[in-house]
């Protein structure tokens, strides 16, 4: 009985990654004899936008551990929080959750974050939140990108500009009781009998199931900050995509229309029922990309990003262990 308990842990982690792998592989839409094909005749320019791309994920994944360190600020000045969660650890927890996405459901890759971080010692309301915010933060500056697109489509600027100064103004001055309420909500919704079975599930071996205990909400000028964060982070995404769709046509369409494209069709595959937004993704690049390049060039970028998207996570994930596996080495040589 005990052999079975040191092994089960070992076994189900085996299986997860296995069935990860196989998701992921589901995923691309290529033999492995054409990616190998691709991946040797591939110019610079192709894996500079790969380098650039998996960038954009790191500064993401920054992102996300600094709003987790700051919605959890009042839960360490009332101390019930932890201290604060460390760069390399919290890109660690990113990214070997983030492949988790590619199973079907929608929430693995959340799950597994929600994991790692409370064995880290991150509270679970702020987890939460964070998560949240991160959400509503990246769908919004997806969204400034999709107007960005819809204004090199034809959309008279002027509308565009009043649409977003007119929502700005909005949420900035209405953030206080918006953001009240959703605490109020989140309160509420912290006492579910389901909720709490499941957090127990969660989180139940790193001694913290609580939600409502202290308070996980960003001020205005945080918000508003991270939202920046983000926009700019998008414009190195749009960046390494335009580069991608250079190194295949050699026709450069312009950065902007390549950066609006890249997250639309990412805010658009939010709807798609397939893990990754598979399938909604891949057809609005090509319609979009259609339009500059040519059906046939914009299918074969479609087909490609996705391998590129999936090559970029790998890169971090590489990065982020070589790094752990150092400081790693270097503690033992000091001690």
């Amino acid at each position: 009985m005990a052999v079975l308990r040191r092994l089960t842990p070992a076994v189900l982690k085996a299986v997860f990654l296995a069935v990860i792998v196989f998701f992921i592989v589901r995923n691309i839409p290529l033999k492995l004899s054409d990616i190998t094909s691709f991946l040797l005749k591939a110019n610079v320019e192709f894996y500079a936008s790969l380098a650039l791309f998996a960038l954009f994920l790191m500064l993401q994944a920054g992102i996300w551990v600094m709003i987790v360190n700051a919605v959890g600020k009042e839960g360490r000045r009332s101390g019930e929080g932890s201290g604060l969660l460390r760069l390399l650890p919290g890109l660690q927890i990113f990214i070997n959750s983030q492949f988790a996405k590619y199973i079907p459901g929608g929430f693995w890759n959340y799950a597994g974050r929600i994991v790692l971080a409370s064995r880290a010692g991150v509270p679970l309301n702020v987890q939460f939140s964070a998560i949240i915010y991160e959400n509503v933060l990246l769908v919004s500056a997806a969204l400034i990108y999709a107007l960005m697109l819809a204004v090199t489509l034809g959309t008279p600027l002027q509308l565009v500009l009043l649409g977003v100064v007119v929502g700005g103004a909005l949420i900035y001055f209405y953030y206080p009781r918006v953001a009240a309420w959703t605490g109020r909500m989140f309160e509420r919704a912290s006492k579910w009998k389901l909720l709490q079975r499941a957090i127990a599930r969660f989180s139940g071996p790193f001694g913290d199931n609580r939600l409502s205990e202290a308070k996980a909400v960003l001020t205005r000028n945080q918000f508003f900050g991270y939202l920046a964060c983000f926009l700019g982070s998008h414009f190195i995404m749009g960046i390494a995509f335009w580069m991608l769709t250079s190194s295949f046509s050699g026709e450069r369409i312009g950065l902007f229309y390549a950066a609006g494209t890249f997250a639309t069709s990412w805010l658009l595959g939010l709807f798609s029922p397939l893990p990754g937004g598979l399938g909604v993704r891949e057809g609005f690049l090509v319609y979009f990309l259609s339009l500059k390049l040519g059906a046939d060039v914009a299918l074969h970028i479609s087909v490609i990003a996705r391998l590129w998207n999936i090559m970029a996570e790998v890169a971090f994930w590489a990065v982020i262990q070589s790094l752990t596996y150092l400081k790693r080495k270097v503690k033992v040589y000091e001690a």
